[in-house]
């Protein structure tokens, strides 16, 4: 084994299906050090001993189901990427192994996607948990301390036993996730059947993700709107996360998106700028100026964050998801929404999130009338990335879809 190399545990009680793996994975064992247990006991057993980045885990196993296994990984060894296979498609098996999970693939999965999902996990953490960056998330002494309510839920939300109803028990203990929840709920940037007046129907409506992203944009908004920094700009940003999470979501429909995807799509638009209230808490003075410099000469507000202040919020909202326990694909929508040509590995049928936060983020904008400031404005995007990802020839359409949103939520 070679020790320089992150280590990826496979857990499965079929030897076959191991072996299957330990095969078709070959090719990667320059790229990481592969370890197999065909137990739950057995995989503590080898977390016990050694560390490991990532652990993928079969759901169904006898004894320790995958869930609890990944709930215990959780605990021992949190830095761990985890990763579960399953054949369920029921909606609480879906909701059961997404709390204890990274990330969540249905069976068959072929090795291909496997070793992709892997690959960008490991290097998503390599950004968001590099020392520069967690010295900024953890010296910010202004972040407002959390709910307890709050807290208690993103426990049980991550827990394997977290059920709809001990969500919905959390959530209406406190009045103020209770009415965050209901308000957004019911905003018009959701199109649900009707009113909805019950927080056990909200769950039951939206799922545990959305859930989630909800609280986080209602009450961590309001936690930072009363530290003291600028109200207004608060508002604005949460406003403008609506705008793009739904902006991303109708993107995504227009490609026909997996309605699954589709729903964490949303939610990845709604927290991509979450890092900026960390940087509005940490640094007020100096981004209340470099809000005033870019209203007046333009310019990219990624590079002049990095310049300004040592990390962009993309990269900090990543990390506080992270920390915060968001799934894989809203994390990394997050941290590549204004550089997607910085996700190292990717292919063109699995940067759905990337590609529709990315896009709606600038085209959340109304463009410019005039032809030559048109085809200046589309330079913010990166049509790199979407010339490698052959996405390049959905922009025409992606801007009528813009326009659409946009009376949307100003009807």
């Amino acid at each position: 084994m070679t020790t320089s190399l992150p280590t990826v545990l496979f857990v499965d009680d079929e030897k076959s299906v191991l072996d299957g793996l330990r095969r078709s994975l070959y090719g990667q064992r320059n790229e990481w050090n592969q370890v197999f247990a065909t137990s739950g006991a057995e995989a503590l057993e080898i977390l016990a001993r050694e560390r490991v980045a990532v652990v993928v885990s079969d759901m169904r196993m006898p004894g320790m189901d995958g869930a609890t296994l990944l709930d215990r990984v959780r605990m021992i060894q949190p830095e761990a990427v985890r990763i579960i296979l399953s054949g369920f498609s029921e909606r609480e098996a879906i909701f059961r192994t997404i709390g204890p999970a990274h990330q969540y693939f249905v069976k068959p999965c072929t090795p291909h996607a496997l070793a992709e999902a892997i690959r960008r996990s490991l290097g998503v953490r390599q950004i968001i948990r590099s020392a520069d960056l967690m010295a900024l998330v953890g010296g910010a002494t202004s972040i407002p301390a959390l709910p307890k309510a709050l807290t208690d839920l993103f426990s049980a939300l991550q827990s394997q036993d977290g059920s709809t109803a001990e969500v919905a028990r959390i959530i209406s203990s406190d009045t103020g996730l209770t009415v965050n929840l209901l308000k957004l709920t019911n905003s018009g940037f959701f199109y649900l059947p009707s009113s909805i007046s019950d927080v056990m129907q909200a769950v039951k409506l939206l799922g545990f993700e959305m859930v989630r992203t909800l609280t986080v944009l209602g009450t961590v908004f309001e936690s930072f709107s009363c530290t003291g920094i600028d109200c207004l700009a608060v508002k604005q940003l949460q406003k403008r996360s609506l705008q793009i999470g739904l902006l991303a979501r109708r993107i995504a429909e227009s490609d026909r998106l997996d309605p699954h995807e589709i729903d964490l799509i949303q939610c990845a638009g709604m927290l991509s700028h979450v890092g900026s209230l960390l940087l509005f808490a940490k640094c007020p003075v100096q981004m209340a100026d470099l809000r005033n410099t870019l209203d007046r000469s333009g310019g990219g507000i990624v590079a002049a964050e990095r310049n300004a202040l040592g990390a962009c919020h993309a990269e900090l909202g990543a990390a506080l998801l992270g920390l915060w326990g968001f799934t894989d694909p809203v994390v990394e929508a997050v941290l590549f929404h204004h550089e997607p040509s910085r996700c190292e590995f990717f292919s063109p049928h699995t940067m759905g999130a990337i590609t529709a936060v990315h896009a709606a983020q600038h085209l959340v904008k109304p463009p410019p009338s005039g032809k030559a400031e048109k085809a200046e404005w589309l330079n913010g995007l990166d049509m790199v990335f979407l010339q490698k990802t052959g996405a390049v020839s959905r922009v025409e359409d992606w801007i009528a879809v813009a326009e659409r949103a946009r009376e949307e939520y100003e009807s």
